[in-house]
C-alpha cells in the first residue's frame, strides 16, 4: 500500500493521520482554491488582508499550470527564455562572486546561506532555481569560504512519495548544519497533474559537506507533510540544525495554509480557514509528525472568523515563521501573525522544548504596521509590493541567537511606522535578553532603521568573538516610481551594531543601482521572499547572500545569486 502522511480536518489544527491509498491513486486538479488567481488573496469583511502563500509558490505554481495548459510545440521550453549558453565568464567579481553555476540565463532568486560549524571554509547555499523548465531549488557549496562555488539540485523528483506523486516543481530553499557538520536541505514540491503538494529535507554527510545530498530511497525518509486534495498547503519552511558539537537534531517549521468550501465568503473566494505555524524533529531516522506551535493568546482575535469552532484567541492567522535552536537545545520561532483588528499586524514568538515535551504561549516580539504599505496588482488583486521596483514584497522576520550569551536573540522585519508616504519600508529591530520572554519591540520601543528609500527582506546575524550584531537587507533607492513602472533602482547592503547602536548603511552589491527586473517577462514582479546573511564559527566574519539583476540577456535583466564575505564588520 501506498501511504500518506496527511493533515487531516481543513479547520482543525494539527490532527494527524496516516491514510492508505490504493497504488496509483491520484486526486484531480482543479485550480487550487489558496493558490487560483481568480480567487485572489483572503481579506476580512473590513478590508484588512489575510496571510496568503509566498510569491515563491506563487510564482511556481504559476509557471507549472501555465506550460502544462500550453498546447504549443514549445510547451517543454523553459517559462522564461530560450535555451542558451553564452557562458559564465564575468558573471560575477572578486567581491561578489556568484554563487549559482549554471551558464544559462535563467532565473535564481529566493537565498539562504549557513557556514558548517566544523569547518567555516564550508558554507553552502539554496536558490529558487529556473535552469530546467519548471523552478526547481537549487543548492550551491564552496569550500574555500566562499572564493568558488559548485553547484546542483536536490533529489526530491527521483522517487514515488508516501502519497504515491512524483513532483514537478518546487519552492522556499532552505539550508542548515548540524553540530557533526552534516548539511540540511528543504524545499516545498508541487505536483502538476493534481493539487498534491508536500514540504521535503534531505541531508548530506558530514564528508560531502553540502556538494551533494542523500538520493534517499525511503521517501518516508524525507517526506514531513504531504496532501493531495489541496485542502493544506504547506508553505514558506525554515530549518534549523542545532550545532552544539556531536548534536544531530534539526527541526523544520512551516505554514499549514488550510482551505474548506465552508470558510468561503465574498471576501474570501479561496475558502482560506486558517493558516497555523507548524513544527517537525528529525528522529534518528524519519520526521516526527507536526506539532502545531502558534497557539492561543489574549494577543489574539478573530481567530473563529471562518470556523466558529476555532478559538477566538487562536493565534491562527501566520505566515513566514522562522527558527533558531538555543544554547540548551530548545528551539526559538518567530513568525508573522494577522490576528489583530488592525491593519497593524504584529510579530510572535514562541519556545519549544528540545523533546517537543511543551510550547509556550506566544510573546509578542513586535509589532508591524503595513498602514503605508505600496500596493501593486500582479494578477491576484493589489499586495504589498516594493513600487519602484513593481516587485512583490512581504514583513516575514528573521531570527538570530548571539553565540556569546545564549539569553541574547535579534528579531528583524520591515514596517511603515516611520514611513513618509506608502512604500516607504523601515528595518524594525527587536532584541530579547532573557531567551525570548520580552522583547525591546513587544510594546513598540525596538531601533527603528529609518529609510529615504524602501528597505526589504533584511536579515540578521550575530558574530561568534564580539557579538556584533549585523543586519542585510536589499535596498530599493526610491520608495515609488516617478514617472514608469518599476523605473526605480536597487542593491544590497548591511548595517552594524558594535555595542553603542547601529551604524549607516554599507554597501555589499557591487552597484547600489541594478535596474528592476521589470524588463524581463519571465522575472518582473518577483526578487524572492527573502535575502541571508550567517556568521562564521570562530571569528567575526559574516556571509550575506541576495539576488541581483547585473546581468542581463535578450529579454532584460537576469537573476543572479551573489556573495559577499565580511571580515569583521
Amino acid at each position: 500500500m501506498i501511504r500518506m502522511r496527511g493533515i487531516l480536518g481543513a479547520v482543525a489544527i494539527g490532527a494527524l493521520l496516516v491514510i492508505a491509498l490504493a497504488p496509483g491513486t491520484q486526486v484531480s486538479a482543479g485550480p487550487n482554491p489558496l493558490l487560483d488567481p481568480a480567487n485572489g488573496h483572503p481579506f476580512l469583511g473590513n478590508g484588512k488582508p489575510l496571510p496568503h502563500p509566498s510569491t515563491g509558490a506563487e510564482v511556481t505554481f504559476d509557471d507549472e499550470r501555465a506550460l502544462m495548459s500550453d498546447s504549443q510545440a514549445s510547451s517543454d521550453a523553459p517559462p522564461d527564455v530560450a535555451v542558451s549558453a553564452l557562458g559564465c565568464a564575468n558573471r560575477g567579481s572578486v567581491t561578489n562572486p556568484r554563487v549559482n553555476q549554471d551558464c544559462t540565463l535563467r532565473r535564481q532568486a529566493e537565498e539562504q546561506v549557513a557556514v558548517n560549524p566544523t569547518d567555516p571554509t564550508n558554507v553552502i547555499a539554496g536558490q529558487n532555481d529556473s535552469r530546467v523548465g519548471f523552478n526547481h531549488c537549487g543548492f550551491a557549496y564552496s569550500l574555500d569560504g566562499g572564493t568558488s562555488w559548485g553547484d546542483g539540485q536536490p533529489p526530491f523528483f527521483q522517487h514515488i512519495s508516501l502519497a504515491g506523486h512524483t513532483y514537478d516543481a518546487a519552492s522556499d530553499p532552505a539550508v542548515t548544519f548540524d553540530g557533526t557538520g552534516r548539511a540540511w536541505y528543504s524545499c516545498v514540491v508541487f505536483d502538476i497533474n493534481t493539487n498534491a503538494s508536500g514540504l521535503f529535507v534531505t541531508r548530506s554527510s558530514a564528508g560531502l559537506k553540502g556538494s551533494a545530498y542523500a538520493n534517499v530511497g525511503n521517501p518516508s525518509a524525507f517526506v514531513v507533510a504531504e496532501a493531495v486534495a489541496g485542502d493544506h498547503f504547506f508553505d514558506k519552511e525554515f530549518i534549523a540544525g542545532d550545532m552544539r558539537p556531536g548534536h544531530t537534531e534539526v527541526y523544520v517549521t512551516f505554514t499549514d495554509f488550510q482551505s474548506n468550501p465552508n470558510c468561503k465568503k465574498s471576501f474570501n473566494k479561496g475558502g482560506f480557514c486558517q493558516s497555523p505555524i507548524m513544527l517537525s524533529k528529525w528522529a534518528t531516522n524519519h520526521w516526527t509528525a507536526p506539532i502545531a506551535i502558534s497557539g492561543n493568546s489574549s494577543l489574539c482575535v478573530g481567530g473563529g472568523t471562518f470556523n466558529p469552532q476555532l478559538p477566538s484567541n487562536g493565534c491562527n492567522f501566520n505566515q513566514g515563521s522562522y527558527p533558531v535552536v538555543l544554547a540548551n537545545g530548545d528551539v526559538y520561532v518567530v513568525f508573522s501573525n494577522f490576528n489583530t483588528p488592525t491593519l497593524v499586524n504584529q510579530q510572535l514568538g514562541v519556545r519549544v522544548k528540545a523533546d517537543l515535551s511543551s510550547v509556550s504561549a506566544p510573546v509578542r516580539v513586535g509589532f508591524d504596521d503595513e498602514t503605508k504599505a505600496a500596493l501593486c496588482d500582479f494578477g491576484r488583486g493589489p499586495e504589498q509590493c516594493v513600487d519602484s521596483l513593481n516587485i512583490r514584497s512581504n514583513d516575514f522576520p528573521a531570527l538570530a541567537v548571539d553565540p556569546t550569551n545564549g539569553q541574547h536573540l535579534v528579531a528583524t522585519w520591515t514596517d511603515t511606522r516611520s514611513a513618509a508616504s506608502n512604500g516607504n519600508y523601515d528595518i524594525v529591530v527587536s532584541e530579547s535578553t532573557d531567551g525570548g520572554l520580552t522583547w525591546s519591540d513587544g510594546s513598540g520601543g525596538g531601533t527603528v532603521l529609518t529609510t529615504t528609500g524602501a528597505y526589504f527582506q533584511p536579515s540578521v546575524a550575530i558574530t561568534h568573538t564580539l557579538g556584533k550584531v549585523v543586519v542585510s537587507a536589499y535596498r530599493a533607492n526610491t520608495a515609488l516610481h516617478t514617472s514608469a513602472i518599476a523605473d526605480g533602482k536597487f542593491g544590497y547592503g548591511f548595517f552594524v551594531n558594535s555595542g553603542s547602536g547601529f551604524g549607516a548603511y554599507t554597501n555589499a552589491s557591487d552597484s547600489q543601482t541594478l535596474p528592476s527586473p521589470q524588463a524581463n517577462p519571465a522575472q518582473r514582479g518577483f526578487l524572492g521572499d527573502y535575502s541571508s546573511i550567517a556568521s562564521s564559527p570562530g571569528s567575526d566574519t559574516v556571509y550575506m547572500v541576495w539576488s541581483d539583476t547585473r546581468n542581463s540577456n535578450a529579454s532584460g535583466p537576469d537573476e543572479d545569486i551573489f556573495i559577499k564575505k565580511v571580515v569583521s564588520p
